[in-house]
């Protein structure tokens, strides 16, 4: 997220040192599609502009995760909003992952993490009130991680390619693991092959439709069951990444997705033409 001016409201100081209303110098009101207002036009409200600034500072001064946040009463004292208010940029900031709460003693927002888990759980909320329906993001999904495995081969730099994908050309073997475990190390998979699509804002969001996908199905079926299969697809795909080889990555990949879908479509207990749900 670049340095954004922000002008806030309640006296309160944005991040430029101005205060005001309204996003930038932006005060006028547009009319949406179906006669509402556009987001991106409206004046920020005064939780949405403190907590705006709130990320801002993390970027700044480059708070890793786990990172503690000033005091609530610090935060009021700097930020010169109503408690409110403050808490009301909190908890947006908590729903979209960027902050943990930690209640209790001693507990205060820590900074959380950039995932695309967070950011598949707000389109998730989009995709159903628009109607976007099961077969749509299957659809997706299946373009999203075809397109990401053959940037990720065009990666320019062959050693890092190798390097990122080497803990994935090994042979898998009978250990059991845990469903969680199980399901992290799939979805790592993916995040290393999106990590070199070389553009992180298709990494990030094309990332968020298998982080979908992979919640309605793991609640509903043991996906460990295709563990062998997505192993070894795995590996093939690794290599063709490795040996810069993009069409042979976005076939291998296809082909991946489409069995994986298929398995999804047989279990989900919801029609496939009905809207995503909200997680």
């Amino acid at each position: 997220m670049g340095k954004v001016k922000v002008r806030a409201t309640e006296g309160q100081p944005a991040r430029n040192g101005a205060t005001g209303t309204g996003r930038g110098t932006v005060n006028e009101r547009g009319a949406g599609p179906n006669g509402g207002e556009v987001s991106l036009l409206r004046p920020l409200k005064a939780a949405e502009s403190v907590a705006r600034t709130i990320v801002g500072e993390i970027q700044d001064q480059q708070l890793p995760p786990g990172s503690s946040l000033p005091s609530e009463a610090a935060m009021l004292e700097k930020y010169r909003v109503s408690r409110e208010s403050l808490r009301e940029g909190l908890r947006l900031l908590e729903v979209q992952g960027m902050i943990t709460i930690r209640r209790g003693p001693g507990g205060g927002p820590i900074v959380g993490s950039v995932d695309a888990a967070h950011l598949g759980r707000v389109s998730a909320l989009f995709y159903n009130m628009d109607g976007a329906s099961y077969e749509e993001l299957l659809d997706a999904w299946v373009w999203a991680e075809a397109e990401l495995a053959e940037r990720a081969a065009r990666y320019p730099d062959a050693k890092i390619r190798a390097a990122r994908m080497k803990p994935f050309q090994h042979e898998h073997d009978d250990t059991p693991e845990g469903l969680g475990s199980y399901l992290e190390r799939h979805a790592g998979f993916h995040h290393v092959v999106a990590s070199l699509a070389g553009n992180r804002v298709l990494a990030l969001s094309l990332q968020t439709y298998g982080q979908i996908v992979a919640h309605h199905v793991a609640v509903l079926a043991d996906p460990r069951q295709l563990r062998d299969i997505l192993v070894d697809d795995h590996l093939q795909i690794a290599e063709a990444i490795t040996l810069g080889r993009p069409r042979q990555a976005r076939e291998l990949m296809t082909s991946h997705l489409r069995g994986v879908v298929e398995y999804c479509r047989a279990r989900l207990t919801v029609p496939l033409d009905s809207p995503v749900e909200w997680l």
